[in-house]
């Protein structure tokens, strides 16, 4: 039902942003203004990291610049609640306005929080789109070291690559090689540049592949390890993928043939591990594989309300 409303609020009253991509990135950078500088200092500082991964806080974000720097321009692309993304929201400010929760809130920034004005309009209002429609969140790729440090992969598959956490800290471990799979090929640009930049850095062997993971060949390629965050239920909408009517439908035309497949080219021994919520561990995944071997909380804030996240690992 909720679907059905924000869909009928976007066809009658939310019109399409008409940003070009030189303004798109404007806007971007004026949220975060991101120099390479910051990049390679915090990529070093990753490097120097290595397997300290696990005791580091999970309020730190080194790194973060680094994956915002290559690919935050088309993060914000991603639709959330009312099917908006964040250029239509801030295009359709007019319109969001009458509402009383975002009024509220352009007000407590007014008068409290950005009462001296330290954060320009767009920061304002990208604080505002998290709080009442999506965050967009990306995974640390500290998280990731953390994983990675504890199993050793020799060569990673990622097979809903996003917004290129895995891959920089494949890169900050100098992992043999890692496979990243992403069907937004709006990222492949972005993706180009970084890895340009970290093979001055790694000696990891990158392979990109550009593609919905549920056509590629998983018999051709080789991988010892798999770690990866699929698209959860009706949370968030990321580019160039496709709109389940329920969430029966996806597990019958996402989620389960997709994980039967990786997993069944997975080498002997190798782990096969998932970042999702609870409800796809019960619906699915619990019933394809068993109960998982290990189980850990993301250490993470939460992305909206009580919805959690898990990392949950089988052993093959």
């Amino acid at each position: 039902m909720e679907k059905i409303k924000n869909e009928k609020i976007k066809n009658e009253k939310i019109k399409n942003e008409n940003f070009t991509d030189i303004e798109k990135e404007n806007i971007s950078k004026n949220i975060k203004n991101i120099s390479f500088t910051t990049v390679d200092i915090e990529m070093n500082k990753l490097i120097q990291i290595q397997n300290d991964a696990q005791n580091m806080s999970s309020r730190c974000r080194i790194g973060n610049n680094i994956v915002d720097y290559y690919t935050f321009t088309e993060r914000l692309k991603t639709k959330g609640k009312y099917d908006v993304n964040y250029y239509e929201f801030i295009a359709n400010l007019d319109y969001f306005k009458q509402k009383k929760f975002i009024q509220n809130m352009i007000h407590y920034y007014e008068t409290t929080k950005n009462k001296n004005k330290t954060k320009n309009e767009y920061i304002v209002l990208k604080e505002i789109y998290n709080i009442c429609i999506s965050a967009i969140n990306i995974i640390r790729p500290l998280v990731y070291m953390e994983i990675y440090s504890k199993y050793k992969p020799k060569c990673i598959l990622d097979f809903c690559a996003g917004w290129g956490g895995a891959l920089v800290a494949a890169c900050a471990l100098n992992v043999d090689t890692y496979i990243g799979i992403e069907i937004n090929n709006k990222l492949k640009n972005g993706y180009d540049n970084m890895q340009t930049y970290l093979k001055t850095k790694s000696n990891t062997n990158i392979n990109m592949i550009f593609d919905d993971a549920l056509q590629v060949d998983y018999d051709k390629l080789y991988y010892d390890f798999v770690f990866t965050s699929p698209p959860y239920y009706f949370i968030q909408k990321y580019e160039n993928n496709p709109v389940y009517s329920s969430k029966q439908e996806m597990d019958n035309l996402f989620y389960i043939p997709i994980f039967n497949k990786v997993y069944t080219s997975l080498q002997p021994n190798g782990y096969f591990i998932i970042n999702i919520c609870k409800e796809v561990y019960d619906n699915v995944l619990i019933k394809l594989f068993g109960e998982a071997h290990e189980v850990y909380p993301y250490k993470k804030s939460k992305r909206q309300n009580d919805y959690n996240e898990i990392i949950y690992v089988w052993k093959k």
